[in-house]
């Protein structure tokens, strides 16, 4: 259900990056009020002549508090990996190294990993990004999270996605869908995804509807182990429909397991099932 994203080599390293590139524009600029340079391009290399950073723009302009970038187009050599950053507008304040990108944002590595939103803040002495826009993040044939609003720490290791989230897992040959009103929160290195308010878990065996579903994942091989949903839980299959306060899913025994009171209702075929609103 849940894929577990390379934090650090994401959000990890644009904020890096980020602090690098812009410490190195105030450092040249030193001296001036304001100086505008454009058509610029500058690059890092490591120890041993590897390029670890390069950043082209259609102009930079320095002044006493901010550095803004138009046009920002930049990669960074990872190990195993190149990031690709983008972005129409980018502000760094100089004092508290806090940076805001604007307009188009949109991270990619050739891994596959996609990052796009409108907005992206990052907070240096909070140790914070955030954005209140759309974002959305995938990875090609394996999962999709669009929501609007997100909030984590700079490592990604917790992360919440703030309301209207739509999940899309890419299982084979066949996607499960699951949506909530959010947020939804993800802690890497306790291995849970919590969903929030009005749950449906959608796939070709059924729907599952609940108040609040987690789902426990093996963080280093992005296995989902067990689902447990919660509250006013309906299990829909065909035309059966199962009421439960709590359902527990495990992928090693492919069951499901009900407690709290629960029952079936069967429906004869046409049947209307509008009492359940879903």
């Amino acid at each position: 259900m849940i894929r577990c994203i390379d934090r650090e080599k994401y959000f990890g390293i644009l904020i890096a990056f980020l602090s690098v590139l812009f410490f190195g524009l105030f450092f040249c600029a030193g001296g001036y009020a304001q100086q505008k340079i454009e058509d610029f391009y500058l690059s890092n290399y490591k120890e041993g002549g590897d390029k670890e950073w390069e950043v082209k723009g259609e102009e930079a302009v320095v002044s006493d508090k901010y550095v803004e970038i138009n046009d920002m187009n930049a990669k960074y050599f990872n190990k195993d990996d190149i990031i690709d950053i983008k972005a129409d507008r980018a502000k760094l304040n100089k004092k508290s190294m806090d940076a805001y990108l604007n307009k188009n944002v949109y991270i990619k590595s050739e891994k596959g990993i996609e990052i796009g939103t409108d907005v992206l803040n990052w907070e240096q002495s909070k140790n914070r990004v955030s954005t209140d826009t759309t974002v959305e993040v995938k990875k090609e044939n394996s999962f999709k999270v669009k929501a609007k609003g997100v909030d984590a720490d700079t490592k990604l290791n917790k992360v919440r996605f703030k309301k209207e989230v739509k999940v899309d897992l890419f299982n084979k040959d066949n996607v499960i869908n699951i949506n909530c009103d959010g947020p939804l929160e993800i802690d890497y290195r306790e291995g849970k995804a919590v969903f929030n308010n009005n749950v449906v878990v959608d796939n070709v065996q059924g729907k599952m509807i609940a108040n609040k579903a987690t789902v426990y994942f093996d963080a280093k091989n992005s296995q989902v182990e067990k689902v447990v949903a919660e509250g006013d839980v309906k299990v829909v299959r065909d035309d059966n429909v199962t009421f439960a306060e709590k359902a527990v899913y495990s992928q090693k025994e492919q069951k499901i397991i009900l407690e709290g009171r629960p029952r079936l209702v069967i429906f004869p075929k046409g049947g209307s099932k509008s009492l359940f609103g879903k």
